[in-house]
């Protein structure tokens, strides 16, 4: 993986919008962080274990600041999966989240 390796993003409020469609998405923050709030119907892929995940389809990528989406997308990108870097993480989201583990 580069450093140059060049990501899709996406804002926040441009997401939001596709919510109805039901993307993928994917939450790659602890698993405490995702139970205490999260994008309805995201699922939760710790970064930490990101290199084993195989993305079906367009996929979306979220975690806390922005900064460990970037290198998830990166790694997932490079692999030549076709992912999307939700820009800011959670804590600029200003929507409904859900709690607990996705069902």
């Amino acid at each position: 993986m580069s450093i140059f390796t060049k990501i899709d993003n996406i804002s926040i409020d441009d997401f939001h919008k596709l919510l109805p469609e039901h993307p993928n998405v994917i939450d790659v923050r602890f698993p405490e962080e995702y139970e205490a709030g999260h994008i309805p119907g995201a699922i939760n892929v710790p970064y930490k274990t990101i290199k084993h995940f195989v993305p079906k389809g367009k996929t979306y990528i979220m975690c806390h600041s922005g900064v460990n989406s970037v290198k998830s997308a990166k790694k997932l990108t490079a692999k030549g999966y076709d992912v999307v870097n939700i820009v800011g993480g959670m804590i600029k989201w200003p929507y409904e989240v859900n709690k607990g583990k996705e069902a």
